[in-house]
């Protein structure tokens, strides 16, 4: 029995533990959830933090352990920290028993080729051939086009320049429709850095500006600089310094909100490239430790070689040759293939090093460096003559130009059908509310049981005439039904509203349609006529209190009914003012005959 008891303490043990650890691994589905971002973003760095106490789980699964870590490596991209990352996600991805047909694994794949595109390395291809395999348009879609992309802009070497294009149009096509800003930021920063390696460079900086005016819609922290940084760069380098400038100071203003490591970096390349370019010396001198300050915080070598490059420069401009050979002699150290291309092909780097050369008066190295630098020269210059690649770069411009002119009209009529909507609803609901209104108003204008203008109505009515023409007045009768109370008893107690609304038909028959009429107390009627000879009016008024004492004259009923009903009246030849007075006073009048009568 006690055996058994144990057996059953330990079975339950074992299920609280299965459902603790179900819970736990809930919780770390959500995390993974949370800090999922697209291939062309970057994660909240806020969310890092719980990432990695997600990562200290023991009670993780495997899957679920590699996916964070892939997470991570997308962290450490978005910091700048290419080498660390690549690490990471090599060593993940190397592991047996994870799902290689999950978005995690993609993700890996494209990062590791990404890490590689940053510093300009050849490996990069395979990962984005790799990545591009693992997804698809329908699966993994950001990262089916950010590979795809990649290929387009950096594996194509062999294909016609001709064809680039045309592929990188159509997949702006595709998403043209129904793409999200982050996806047509990032398509149009793809189309950018086509436009640079066809040294096309002012398209180049149309093309980014408008990914970076897209991505602010949706982009977080480092990730909504990346882009302007190009643009600064393909600014300066196609001759518009001031727009430059101006993008610098937007650059300055992101920084400041985002603070980073990386977004500092960017800051302080982009101000050094620019007063090296604009020849302002003093200013790089001023700039140059915190660009050497930022470099050191996200461990890049190449802002150490640029850093390096700046100062060289000054030392140059300084005509300081101590200076000058240390550089050379560190830089001949160097292993040529840790030199990032940039360098290599850069030609202000390259003329800088014929100037270096000859400073020393080293005219042997001086002559070898100008042919590299006239051999770099050669080729731009035959690139930037090649009609095909021309023609090619103006054809896609055109067809983007079309096509963004297309999207901007459907949006524009998508806007103008939302505005026209909106404007006939708020018609409609204008109408419907002023029909409401003039409903509301009549019904409180409206007496309910005859149906007739209420006394407030009536008068308010009256109070608005007009003086009538020469020779005519206002007159104004007020019918008081002395026997009502008689009349409802010999009808039935229950038919009081009945009688009412009965003699008010009789006074509707017998009047005219422009006619005021209304009741103005329990047992009172009142009457009024515009522009009528007070004679004629006095006569009118009589057939009415006619009809009205025999309202009941074709009832059915064992006794005769007969209405009896006292008429006061009122003529005016102007336009009445003070009506309320009037009418109290005819009121009064009409009182005191009832109490005279009574008596």
């Amino acid at each position: 029995m006690a055996q058994k008891l144990f057996l059953t303490v330990i079975s339950f043990a074992g299920f609280l533990l299965a459902s603790f650890t179900s819970l736990a691994n809930e919780g770390v589905d959500a995390v993974i959830e949370k800090v999922r971002s697209p291939s062309y973003d970057c994660p909240s760095q806020s969310l890092l933090p719980e990432l990695e106490d997600a990562l200290a789980l023991e009670s993780i699964s495997k899957q679920q352990h590699f996916a964070l870590t892939v997470a991570k490596g997308q962290f450490l991209i978005c910091r700048g920290k290419y080498e660390e990352a690549e690490s990471l996600l090599l060593k993940a991805i190397m592991q047996n028993d994870i799902d290689r047909g999950s978005y995690a694994f993609a993700s890996a794949i494209y990062q590791i080729g990404f890490s590689y595109d940053a510093r300009e390395n050849p490996a990069r291809c395979k990962y984005y051939q790799q990545a591009q395999a693992l997804s698809s348009p329908e699966r993994h879609s950001d990262i089916y086009t950010s590979s795809s992309l990649g290929l387009i802009n950096y594996c194509s070497d062999s294909t016609e320049p001709g064809i680039r294009l045309g592929k990188m149009f159509g997949v702006l096509k595709r998403y043209s429709d129904n793409g999200s800003p982050g996806e047509l930021a990032h398509i149009h920063n793809a189309i950018g850095l086509l436009y640079g390696s066809l040294e096309q460079h002012a398209l180049a900086a149309e093309q980014y500006l408008k990914a970076h005016e897209m991505g602010l819609q949706v982009y977080k922290g480092s990730n909504k600089v990346s882009i302007i940084i190009s643009a600064i760069v393909s600014l300066i380098s196609s001759g518009q310094t001031e727009r430059a400038y101006q993008s610098i100071l937007e650059l300055g203003t992101l920084n400041s909100e985002i603070d980073t490591p990386l977004t500092n970096f960017l800051y302080q390349y982009a101000l050094s490239i620019y007063h090296r370019k604009t020849k302002d010396y003093s200013s790089l001198a001023y700039t140059l430790p915190d660009l050497e300050k930022a470099t050191a915080n996200i461990s890049s070598s190449l802002g150490e070689m640029l850093v390096a490059w700046h100062k060289a420069e000054l030392c140059l401009h300084e005509n300081e040759l101590n200076c000058i050979e240390e550089y050379l002699a560190e830089v001949e150290s160097t292993n040529t293939a840790a030199i990032p291309r940039v360098f290599q092909s850069n030609l202000d780097y390259l003329s800088f090093n014929v100037a270096m050369y000859m400073a020393l008066d080293n005219m042997e190295r001086a002559k070898a460096a100008l042919e590299v630098y006239s051999k770099e020269v050669t080729k731009r210059r035959e690139l930037t003559q090649d009609s095909a690649l021309i023609i090619g770069a103006a054809n896609l411009y055109t067809r983007i130009y079309d096509l963004e002119s297309a999207i901007e009209q459907a949006e524009q009529r998508r806007k103008n059908t939302l505005y026209m909507a909106v404007i006939i609803f708020l018609l409609l609901g204008s109408i419907t509310g002023y029909v409401l209104r003039r409903k509301h108003l009549a019904r409180k204008a409206i007496d309910p049981v005859t149906q007739l203008l209420n006394a407030n109505s009536a008068i308010a009515r009256i109070n608005k005439l007009d003086a009538p023409k020469k020779g005519r007045a206002i007159a104004i009768a007020i019918f008081d039904i002395s026997n009502l109370r008689d009349i409802t008893r010999k009808m039935g107690s229950t038919q009081s509203d009945k009688v009412l609304r009965q003699i008010a038909q009789t006074l509707q028959n017998v009047t005219r349609g422009n006619d005021i009429l209304g009741r103005f107390g329990t047992e009172q009627f009142i009457l009024c006529l515009h522009n009528i000879e007070e004679r004629s009016a006095r006569q009118f008024f009589d057939r009415v209190q006619n009809a009205l004492d025999n309202t009941f004259e074709n009832e059915a009923s064992s006794e005769h009914i007969v209405v009896e009903s006292q008429m006061s009246v009122f003529i005016a030849n102007e336009k009445i003012t003070g009506l309320n007075d009037i009418l109290d006073d005819i009121a009064m009048s009409i009182d005191m005959g009832n109490r005279t009568d009574s008596n």
